[in-house]
C-alpha cells in the first residue's frame, strides 16, 4: 500500500493517463480525418461516375438511349454494391435499379450535388445526386470498404491504447525513479543528521535545478541549526562550568556558618534552608554540564570493569534514608556478580535517579521494587513503584528535560524535571536503554538495559 502512495506511482500513473489521453484525442481525431478522407475519395467516383454516365446518355437519339438502359440492366444484375436511378429533365424516372424499385425522388434534390449517407436494409449506403443542366443521376454505394477500412482503423488503436497506456506507465516509473533519486539522497543523509553529526551536508549533484536549490537552502539550514547548537551548549556549558566556583564558595561559607554555636533557632533555618538551595543548584548545574557535553559528543565515560549488582544493593541501602522511603517497603530481587563496563560514577547517577522518582513519586505505605537479573549478554534492570501511575498524556513526555508530572503524583516538590532525562543520556551513552516499561493505576515500571560482560546463562 505504500507504493500506491508514493511520489513514483502517482507520477506514472498520472503519466499513463495523460499519455491515454492524449493517444485517444490523437487516436478519435486521425480516425475521423480518414473517415472524412474516405467519403470524399468514395463521393469523387460517385460525382464522376454520374458524370461520365449523364455524357453517354445526353445527346443520343431514343434507340440508343435505350440501349443504354439495358445495358445498365444487365450491369445492374451484376453490381452487388451500386444502385443507380437516372432521371430526365422533366423529373420521369429514365432508369432505375431492380433493387431500389420504391425509392421516391423528391424533385428539390435536383437543385445542386449532394451527397449523404443513408441506412437502407441494413446496410449503410452513400447516396450521391448529381445535377447537370438537364439530367439528374442518383448513385448509391455500399459503404463495406469504407466501414471495413475504419473498422480496421479501430483496432489498430484499440490495440495501441493500451500499448501506450502501459509503455507510458513504465516510462513514468522510470522517469519517477530517476527524478526521485536525489530526492531520497536527501533524505538519507537528512535522516542521519542528528545532535552528534550537524556537521553532516547533503551533497549537491546538480546547482542549476530544483533539487539543486533544495539541497542549496537545507545545507544553509543545517549549517544555522549547527551554529546556534554549538551556541547554545557552549552557552550552558561554560555557566554551569562558572557557576561550580561560586556555587562551592557559598556551600563551603553556609556550612561553617551551620556550625556556629551562637546561631539562633531562626538563623539556623535560614541558613540551613540556604544551604539546601545552593545543593540544589550545584545538582542543576552539574547535570546541565553533563546534557551540555552529551548533546556535542564530548561527554567523557572513565570506564571500568565493576559489579554492578553491588552498586544497585547498595544504591536500595542508601535511598532507604531518604525521608520519604521510611513509610515504603523494600523488596530486592539482585543476582550476584552481575558486572558491567562503564562509567561508575555515571551509573550510579542514572541508578540513583529512577530510585528517588520511585521514592518521590509514590503512595504512603507503598513498596519499591528492585530487579537486577541477566538476560542473554544483557543486565536487565527493573524498578517499580506502586501509585497512581503515569497519565497517559505525559507518557511521552517523561524523559523529556525540565518536564515534571503534576504535582498531585507527588509526595513532596523537590526535583527539577531532569532526572529521567539525565538518567536516559547517561545509559545511551552507554550503549543501553530506558524506557518506560508499565504505567497503570497500580504500579509503574522502569525498564533498563545494559551491556554486561558476565557469560550468557545456559
Amino acid at each position: 500500500m505504500k507504493f500506491f502512495r508514493s511520489f513514483r506511482f502517482q507520477l506514472a500513473l498520472w503519466s499513463a493517463l495523460i499519455s491515454g489521453f492524449v493517444v485517444l484525442v490523437f487516436g478519435m481525431g486521425t480516425f475521423y480525418l480518414l473517415y472524412v478522407e474516405f467519403l470524399d475519395v468514395v463521393d469523387d467516383e460517385l460525382k464522376r461516375f454520374g458524370h461520365d454516365l449523364v455524357e453517354e446518355i445526353d445527346g443520343e437519339d431514343d434507340p440508343k438511349r435505350k440501349k443504354m438502359v439495358k445495358l445498365l440492366d444487365v450491369l445492374d444484375d451484376r453490381r452487388s454494391l451500386q444502385l443507380v436511378m437516372v432521371f430526365t429533365p422533366d423529373g420521369e424516372k429514365l432508369f432505375h435499379s431492380n433493387r431500389w424499385k420504391n425509392f421516391v425522388f423528391d424533385s428539390n434534390m435536383r437543385d445542386s450535388d449532394s451527397f449523404r449517407t443513408i441506412h437502407y436494409k441494413g446496410d449503410y449506403w452513400r447516396l450521391a445526386i448529381v445535377n447537370d443542366d438537364k439530367w439528374t443521376t442518383i448513385i448509391v454505394n455500399r459503404m463495406d470498404d469504407l466501414i471495413d477500412a475504419a473498422d480496421d482503423v479501430f483496432d489498430a488503436f484499440a490495440w495501441a491504447l493500451p500499448v501506450a497506456l502501459i509503455a507510458a506507465a513504465m516510462g513514468g516509473l522510470l522517469l519517477a525513479q530517476k527524478a526521485v533519486k536525489p530526492v531520497k539522497i536527501i533524505t538519507r543523509v537528512a535522516e542521519n543528521i542528528n545532535v552528534s553529526g550537524l556537521n553532516k551536508r547533503i551533497p549537491v549533484e546538480e546547482k542549476n535545478d530544483e533539487l539543486g536549490h533544495l539541497t542549496e537552502v537545507l545545507n544553509a539550514m543545517f549549517e544555522r541549526l549547527e551554529a546556534s547548537f554549538k551556541q547554545t551548549a557552549r552557552f550552558s556549558a561554560d555557566a554551569s562550568h562558572e557557576l561550580n566556583t561560586p556555587l562551592a564558595v557559598m556551600q563551603g561559607e553556609l556550612e561553617i556558618a551551620l556550625q556556629n554555636e551562637e546561631l539562633n533557632t531562626r538563623d539556623e533555618k535560614t541558613l540551613s534552608n540556604l544551604l539546601e538551595e545552593v545543593q540544589r543548584l550545584k545538582t542543576i548545574t552539574r547535570s546541565l554540564l553533563l546534557f551540555s557535553r552529551s548533546d556535542v559528543g564530548q561527554l567523557s565515560l572513565e570506564k571500568m570493569e565493576f559489579d554492578l549488582s553491588l552498586e544497585v544493593a547498595g544504591l536500595v541501602e542508601d535511598i532507604k534514608l531518604h525521608g520519604p522511603a521510611a513509610t515504603l517497603t523494600f523488596t530486592e530481587n539482585i543476582a550476584n556478580g552481575l558486572k558491567i563496563v562503564g562509567d561508575r560514577t555515571l551509573i550510579r547517577q542514572a541508578i540513583y535517579n529512577l530510585l528517588s522518582n520511585a521514592v518521590c513519586y509514590n503512595q504512603p505505605n507503598g513498596i519499591v521494587e528492585t530487579t537486577l537479573q541477566i538476560e542473554g549478554s544483557s543486565l536487565i534492570l527493573r524498578i517499580a513503584n506502586s501509585g497512581p501511575g503515569i497519565a497517559l498524556r505525559n507518557k511521552d513526555k517523561i524523559f523529556q528535560r525540565f518536564f515534571r508530572e503534576d504535582s498531585s503524583r507527588s509526595r513532596q516538590k523537590d526535583g527539577f524535571g531532569l532526572g529521567l532525562s539525565l538518567a536516559q543520556e547517561i545509559v545511551r551513552a552507554h550503549g543501553g536503554a530506558l524506557h518506560l516499561e508499565k504505567s497503570d493505576l497500580e504500579k509503574t515500571v522502569f525498564h533498563l538495559r545494559l551491556a554486561g560482560t558476565n557469560p550468557p546463562p545456559r
